[in-house]
């Protein structure tokens, strides 16, 4: 079975869109992305591997001229049946099909670990740029790959089907030699958060009183689950 047609047969099996499917962390995970995307009304923005389309959703509740791509025909439909601003491409990561040069921002959220060519996707991602548009990529942090044996064709298989493991060096590294320039990295969901609850115990507090628990839980070592980098392509 080629990746296509795994993403197809996920979306179909697995109910990703109820809302006890969204955990505290990654509810707050997703307000920090959503800081760092920094959506402006009337943007053209182009969320890449949408999968349960809350960050395209967001984005048109925003006013932005949002695109969705996804290789599920079922996760387009039901972001489409959401909010039918949001405009949706059938397509791979690596050739979606945008035009070229047209998009303020472009995201890939929890998307470039799976993909078997980072280089090539990267190419691809800066092409899709305004000169001096953005583009923001999640992954997860210095993950430790796990494998299982498939029970149908007896091979290793990647957990969660990630294939890559980045380092701040590694996806810096990655991004410059695409062409793009590197604003800011940050990390976050710190791995201490989830071992002492207290994503739990601060899920009604503001957002930057969790925030500032995650930052202050460095202290205790570089173990944070996630790396953010915000990068511009540059104006000719």
């Amino acid at each position: 079975m080629d990746y296509k047609e795994h993403y197809r047969i996920d979306a179909e099996e697995f109910d990703y869109w109820g809302e006890d499917q969204f955990s505290l962390t990654e509810k707050r995970r997703n307000q920090y992305t959503l800081k760092l995307a920094n959506i402006q009304a009337g943007q053209k923005v182009l969320d890449i591997g949408s999968g349960r389309g809350w960050f395209s959703l967001l984005a048109a509740s925003y006013n932005a001229d949002t695109t969705a791509v996804d290789l599920s025909h079922t996760n387009l439909e039901r972001i489409k049946q959401s909010d039918d601003r949001v405009k949706t491409l059938l397509a791979d990561a690596i050739n979606t099909g945008a035009e070229a040069g047209s998009y303020d921002l472009v995201v890939a959220l929890e998307v470039l670990e799976h993909i078997t060519n980072p280089e090539q996707a990267l190419q691809h991602w800066v092409s899709l740029l305004k000169p001096g548009g953005r583009l923001l990529i999640t992954v997860p942090y210095k993950e430790k790959l796990r494998y299982e044996l498939c029970i149908h064709c007896n091979k290793k298989t990647p957990h969660s089907a990630h294939l890559h493991s980045f380092s701040r060096e590694k996806l810096c590294a990655l991004i410059r030699s695409s062409g793009l320039r590197v604003v800011s990295t940050s990390l976050f969901c710190h791995k201490l958060m989830q071992f002492l609850h207290l994503d739990m115990l601060t899920h009604r507090l503001p957002y930057l009183v969790w925030r500032f628990f995650d930052a202050i839980s460095a202290l205790s070592g570089d173990k944070y689950n996630y790396i953010a980098v915000v990068c511009r392509r540059g104006k000719h």
